[in-house]
Parts: C-alpha cells; sequence; structure tokens
C-alpha cells in the first residue's frame, strides 16, 4: 500500500492513536456496540445456560480459526492488486474525468467482484486509492451488494430460477440507475 494513499493515511492514523481500551473493545460506536452486546448476551448465556454459552463460544473460536486465514489471505490479496493497478487506466475508466457510463462500468463491475466484504472492501479502498472517483467507488459498493452475481450459485440452491434472475435483475437496474443519478449529482 502507497504510504501517500488515502487507505494508508487513514490506517497509520487510527494505529497511531488506538488505545487497549480501542484494541478491546473496538475504536468506533459501531464496534463498541457489537462488542459490548456480545459481553453482555455471552453474560447472560453463562448465567441462565451456561452448556449453550460454551457451545456457541466454542463454535464461534472454530469459526474464527477457519476465517483467519482467508481474511489474512484477502488483505494480503487486496494490496497486492493496489500495487499492480496502473492509477492512469483506473483514472481513465472510473476517474472524475469518466462521466456516466464509467460510474455505471464501476457498478457492473462492482457486482461481478468475488469474495465477501473482507476481500471486497479493501480492493475497493485499493482502486479509490489510485484514481476511482467518488461516484465510481459507491457505484461499486452498490453494484456489489446490489447485483452479486457471484451469489447466484448460492442462491439456486435455496430459490428457483425465476426469484435468482428477479434479484440479479433489479440489482442490474438499481446499480444501472443508482450510478447514474450520483454521476450526475456529485459528479463523475
Amino acid at each position: 500500500m502507497d504510504r501517500e494513499s488515502p487507505t494508508y493515511k487513514r490506517i497509520a492514523d487510527d494505529s497511531d492513536r488506538m488505545s487497549v481500551l480501542d484494541l478491546l473493545i473496538g475504536a468506533s460506536v459501531g464496534q463498541r456496540v457489537v462488542v459490548v452486546g456480545t459481553l453482555v448476551l455471552y453474560g447472560y448465556l453463562a448465567v441462565r445456560r451456561p452448556s449453550t454459552a460454551r457451545a456457541a463460544a466454542e463454535r464461534g473460536a472454530k469459526t474464527l480459526g477457519m476465517l483467519t486465514t482467508l481474511v489474512l489471505a484477502a488483505l494480503l490479496l487486496a494490496s497486492a492488486i493496489g500495487r499492480l493497478l496502473p492509477r492512469d487506466a483506473v483514472a481513465g475508466l472510473i476517474g472524475g474525468a469518466a462521466g456516466v457510463p464509467g460510474v455505471v462500468l464501476a457498478g457492473l463491475v462492482g457486482g461481478a467482484l468475488p469474495g465477501g466484504p473482507y476481500a471486497v472492501y479493501p480492493i475497493i479502498a485499493e482502486v479509490a486509492d489510485n484514481g476511482a472517483g467518488l461516484a465510481a467507488v459507491l457505484a461499486l459498493l452498490v453494484g456489489y451488494g446490489g447485483i452479486g452475481l457471484l451469489r447466484v450459485p448460492y442462491g439456486l440452491v435455496f430459490f428457483e430460477e425465476r426469484i435468482v434472475a428477479a434479484r440479479v435483475a433489479i440489482g442490474v437496474v438499481v446499480t444501472v440507475a443508482f450510478a447514474a443519478v450520483i454521476a450526475v449529482v456529485i459528479g463523475a
């Protein structure tokens, strides 16, 4: 990650000020709500249903163990992608001067990004640091959440084809409409 990139500076600034309390219960209000809520829930379970608390904690620890290498690999991959992306090409395709077509393209590309947020969000942050405009970054996020092309096989396990097709079609329409509007409103 380039030391001059906004993402690097944000991470460096945050880590320079991080206290022990921030490490234990999170640095943001959202993180603290989740951590404190979890502690309260487990406190309740420990008193009222100790076997449930123990089983849930064991399962959570097992999931954490399985995801740790995946999350680490995803962050390293995103960092490598960020170093490989040519700034001029990113800026030309989805930067501020790319206009509505560039922002719509960003939304559609977002819809095809593979992986969970642990992998995709760092990639989008690297794209932003490499010259993508604000509208394009927002479109990438909306496309990723709305279209989710790589969730189609999983959806087909649970739903009929017409439901999955309708979800993808609605996601594409919403993403394209959002991208076009946001490109005009805040500028590409």
